[in-house]
């Protein structure tokens, strides 16, 4: 009897462990929108604090279904800690942003998750999740970005974006 109470103890333990996990604070937003080439360009709306760098992210797609890992695509630094509004080229950087891990090739059929980081995880932007499919419908001066309600995300203007992404934070 008194195993069985420690095994369910342990189960119980485990179980709140398992879905309490730790996260990083969100202090602004994310997007993506594409220069007047078609190239991607990361966006971001820091509503307060800094972030100090984007990682752009594919999930794995490995041999057990069961398993699941993330795969960096593409990491870029600010030259300064980033305040208030920022874009960047992802495949050359500039404007502020240097390039840590050259963005690799995109590609079909795979979604990418794009946010902000700062150095010691004390903030974080939420994050864009966007295929390339995605990308080729969008213009210059229109970005993608969570809308704020469960897995839904919506394309605006810059100013839409920037006037949003904000709310509640």
């Amino acid at each position: 009897m008194r195993r069985r109470r420690i095994v369910l103890a342990a189960a119980g333990v485990a179980a709140v462990a398992a879905v309490s996990g730790c996260t990083v604070p969100i202090a602004g937003a994310t997007g993506i929108t594409v220069d007047a080439d078609g190239r991607p360009m990361g966006v971001l709306m820091v509503c307060h604090d800094h972030i100090d760098g984007a990682t752009l992210y594919t999930d794995s797609k490995p041999a057990d279904p069961d398993e699941s890992r993330s795969v960096e695509v593409g990491r870029w630094s600010g030259d300064a800690s980033v305040k208030g509004f920022a874009t960047w080229p992802l495949d050359t950087a500039g404007d502020g942003w240097s390039v840590d891990k050259p963005l690799q090739s995109l590609k079909r059929n795979r979604s990418y998750h794009l946010y902000g980081w700062t150095r010691d995880n004390s903030w974080s932007t939420g994050n864009v999740t966007f295929t390339p499919a995605d990308l080729a419908t969008l213009t210059p001066g229109r970005v993608r970005y969570w809308s704020g309600e469960g897995d839904a995300y919506e394309t605006g203007s810059v100013e839409d974006f920037r006037s949003r992404a904000c709310q509640g934070r």
